[in-house]
């Protein structure tokens, strides 16, 4: 499958970012719902889950927020690229296409509580609270999304990502779980940002780890086949259940 280009954007023109995608067929053990929301907008979203789980089961779950314009395409790309061995690895995920191209940090976040409350009427989350990772302008998503709903959330994974305008000065919401970040070297003013929220959620005490990727732009590649990024997630799943 041949890779997409993402072109770096200016630090400030998040919503300009363009990625071209081959759109392969999603991985197996896939699936597509639509979500109809309280105000009738209806909410498309992919769920990887494993096979023979019961109705009200206690998994990992891992909320998956998309690049670029965050349409079925990059949702797609994200499934055939990190997430497509999520249910091998014991995962159920949750991936939305921004509703009526609105991205998940420019109005769409307001509907992801009432996504996620769906979905645990299917699958229990485990310990009670949902893991998020995004990447690039679904980086910038999952710092607004898990800053208006920091209860529903265990664990933060940009790749890349940071906070934008208010949301930088809402960070003391995040002292109590773990928040890791990767950003590519060449990804310079990504790199910026990022650096500037390691700087300040340390200073809060929070548990933080930001990981410039040598060699690397805006896409991290090592992230592609999914296990670096499952790993990580289980290492919180442990720690948790040790505390």
């Amino acid at each position: 499958m041949k890779q997409p280009i993402w072109r770096r954007p200016a630090l400030f023109i998040i919503s300009m970012i363009v990625i071209a995608i081959s759109y392969g067929p999603v991985a197996a053990k896939t699936e597509y719902r639509v979500l109809q929301l309280k105000d009738k907008t209806k909410l498309d979203y992919a769920i990887i889950a494993p096979d023979n789980v019961t109705v009200k089961q206690e998994l990992p779950i891992l909320l998956a927020l998309p690049p670029g314009p965050q349409h079925k395409g990059t949702v797609d790309w994200g499934l055939n690229n990190i997430y497509k061995d999520a249910a091998e690895n014991g995962w159920v995920v949750i991936s939305p296409v921004a509703p009526n191209g609105r991205l998940f940090f420019s109005g769409s976040e307001k509907y992801i509580p009432e996504l996620l409350a769906h979905v645990a009427d299917e699958f229990q989350p485990e310990g009670g609270k949902f893991h998020i990772a995004g990447i690039s302008n679904g980086g910038i998503s999952t710092f607004r999304i898990v800053l208006n709903s920091p209860e529903m959330f265990q664990s933060v994974i940009a790749l890349p990502g940071f906070p934008r305008g208010n949301d930088f000065h809402k960070l003391s919401l995040l002292k109590d779980k773990p928040v890791r970040m990767f950003v590519g070297e060449h990804d310079t003013g990504w790199v910026e940002a990022m650096q500037r929220t390691q700087r300040e959620l340390a200073k809060l005490g929070a548990d933080v780890e930001l990981e410039i990727v040598a060699g690397s732009g805006h896409q991290i590649e090592a992230f592609y086949d999914g296990k670096k990024l499952f790993a990580l997630l289980d290492s919180f799943r442990r720690k948790e259940k040790v505390n």
